[in-house]
């Protein structure tokens, strides 16, 4: 389509029941260990593509966080092409850091996070640890 915008997830239908357990996880991790000092939004994108996310501030919308975590999960999977293998990344702008985290299954977790010196990384640490062993039934 001429002039479109956006990005569309088309997946089979058995892919959605196939990552249904790990989206339950990643909506169970939100609801119980979010949101953290200084957190304006976090997402998660599944294998599949599909992405799931909350906001915890206004200047930050649903769109800007789906938006985010796409194009920040395409750079992670283009630097594992060319074999830069890694299970944390942090991205640092003006007024934001990002932190993205690898769990089951190469779910990816995406913390945004206010940039101010008064917040202690210990919380985002924690949070990126426990993740990285989100158990998944």
């Amino acid at each position: 389509m001429s002039g479109a915008a956006g990005y569309a997830f088309v997946r089979a239908q058995r892919d959605d029941i196939k990552y249904e357990p790990m989206r339950n996880a990643c909506e169970q991790f939100f609801a119980a260990q979010l949101p953290v000092t200084g957190l304006a939004a976090c997402g998660a994108r599944l294998p599949d593509g599909m992405v799931i996310h909350q906001c915890f501030t206004r200047w930050l919308s649903p769109q800007q966080v789906r938006q985010a975590v796409a194009h920040l999960a395409q750079s992670f999977e283009l630097l594992r092409q060319y074999q830069v293998e890694s299970i944390r990344m942090a991205w640092v702008f003006e007024h934001l850091k990002v932190h993205m985290g690898l769990g089951p299954n190469s779910t990816s977790l995406f913390l945004f996070v206010e940039n101010r010196p008064d917040l202690p990384p210990g919380e985002i640490q924690t949070v990126l640890e426990q993740f990285a062993t989100l158990p998944v039934e």
